[in-house]
């Protein structure tokens, strides 16, 4: 019994504290390993053109809206 009392005793259980502690730990390098590299890499990013993603294009989603508001009016 002596021996598992000491064994008990031995362990460790991480605390909330640690947990907290280590998983701020991990966020913080991973955001400063992003940006670092995304700084690091900038030169070698492509350009994607706006006709294979118009989904970013900010001037055709405006205009979309308002065809869209177009056709609502109409079908009323």
């Amino acid at each position: 019994m002596a021996d598992k009392q000491i064994k008990e005793q031995e362990t460790w259980m991480p605390s909330l504290k640690w947990l907290c502690k280590s998983f701020l730990v991990i966020m913080v390098v991973l955001v400063i390993l992003f940006f670092s590299l995304n700084f690091l890499l900038k030169p070698y990013m492509r350009d994607i053109p706006m006709e294979v993603t118009p989904w970013l294009d900010k001037s055709l989603q405006q205009t979309d809206s308002v065809k869209n508001q177009e056709v609502n009016e109409t079908q009323k």
